[in-house]
């Protein structure tokens, strides 16, 4: 079975096609996912691949704070997942296609999410674009699952990723990134550390690499499960993650927190179906710390 990674440079793509070697790794640079008349060309030039694979759909347009709300991380998005799934469903006559959606797509009235609670409520304001696209392409799969009478789609949802090839750019960076250079650009100029938000907001963070070796146990398994959580389990709070980063990246002087950009306090992802699998994380939350520290360290170097 052919294996395609769609998405193939972005932190959770090059993740999945580490856990599958020989992989055809797909990029922007292949075809542009937003025109579904270059989408339609490049599965018709590789249809011997496409019609006999494991397709996973990693590809996406990703923001940080502020920048998930807006008209184009929306409609990129959208188009994205739709482009690419409905090429599937017509090309793809045996495997599966895995797409990656978003702990976001959950209401905001839910501190913990099961996989049956998308579309339950509101989605959180601050990243309800990016949010209403993962929901579209989550929707769109499970309706071609009823069309074509068989499980072809299947849902993962994680938490905040971390991992190799995640983006380290302080304007557009997730918070984990964010928080480990703002620590460090006060450690070398001597300025105070303000930290966005509040210390007992909660957050749910797992490698991509944990991903990926989930996806590998949920396609091998035979269910009728469409939707999979995929998630530590456990969250930990904001200060636990400064504190622990400050120890390691030898930062010792007191630091504050702005008291806004708050969000939701907490988003836990409830893994009881993917544990039930045997599957649980390889990377715990002292592994993470150590890990963005040392890349943050890695990266003064360069």
């Amino acid at each position: 079975m052919n294996v395609i990674v769609f998405g193939a440079t972005g932190l959770l793509g090059s993740a999945v096609a580490r856990a599958n070697p020989g992989c055809l790794q797909v990029s922007s640079k292949d075809f542009d996912a937003t025109d579904p008349v270059d989408t339609e060309r490049w599965f018709i030039e590789n249809k011997l691949v496409v019609t006999s694979s494991i397709a996973h759909i990693c590809c996406g347009k990703v923001a940080g704070i502020g920048g998930q709300k807006n008209r184009t991380m929306f409609m990129d998005n959208m188009l994205m997942a739709m482009n690419i799934i409905n090429a599937l469903a017509k090309h793809q006559h045996h495997g599966n296609s895995v797409y990656y959606s978003s702990s976001c797509v959950y209401p905001k009235h839910l501190d913990e999410f099961s996989e049956s609670d998308m579309l339950t409520g509101s989605f959180e304001p601050s990243n309800e674009g990016y949010a209403l696209a993962k929901a579209a392409g989550q929707r769109l799969c499970q309706y071609w699952n009823r069309e074509l009478g068989t499980r072809q789609f299947i849902v993962i949802v994680p938490p905040n990723l971390y991992g190799p090839n995640d983006n380290w750019d302080l304007a557009s960076c997730h918070v984990l990134p964010a928080i480990a250079q703002k620590i460090r650009q006060s450690h070398l100029q001597s300025q105070p550390l303000v930290i966005w938000g509040q210390p007992d907001t909660r957050r749910e963070f797992l490698r991509s690499d944990d991903v990926a070796s989930a996806a590998s146990s949920i396609i091998a398994i035979e269910s009728t499960q469409e939707v999979f959580n995929v998630g530590m389990g456990t969250d930990i709070d904001i200060d636990s993650v400064v504190k622990g980063l400050c120890q390691r990246l030898k930062y010792k002087k007191d630091y504050t927190y702005t008291g806004d950009m708050v969000g939701k306090t907490k988003k836990l992802l409830k893994t009881d179906v993917i544990t039930s699998l045997g599957w649980i994380p390889k990377y715990s939350y002292e592994d993470m710390l150590d890990y963005i520290a040392e890349e943050m360290i890695q990266r003064e170097k360069i």
